[in-house]
């Protein structure tokens, strides 16, 4: 077995700097408990907000929506 085998969980080296940003990385959390939750702004401002009202109450959709895209851009949410 190679010390360097590929790992499909690995993440590609461009899609590194996309999670740089702590609401990226809460998206990212939210799809990965559940990869058949709604993708939209308004869902996901709730559910982050829901998580840590501190922390994400101040954030409008269209900055989720920002955030959304640019993990959709590295591919590490679909579509």
């Amino acid at each position: 077995m190679s010390l360097f085998e590929d790992n499909p969980k690995r993440i590609e080296p461009d899609q590194a700097p996309v999670l740089s940003h702590p609401v990226r990385i809460n998206i990212l959390a939210l799809f990965t408990r559940d990869t058949d939750r709604s993708l939209t702004g308004p869902d996901l401002l709730a559910d982050l907000v829901a998580d840590d009202t501190h922390a994400f109450g101040g954030y409008d959709v269209g900055q989720i929506l920002y955030h959304r895209a640019r993990l959709q851009d590295a591919r590490l949410l679909p579509t």
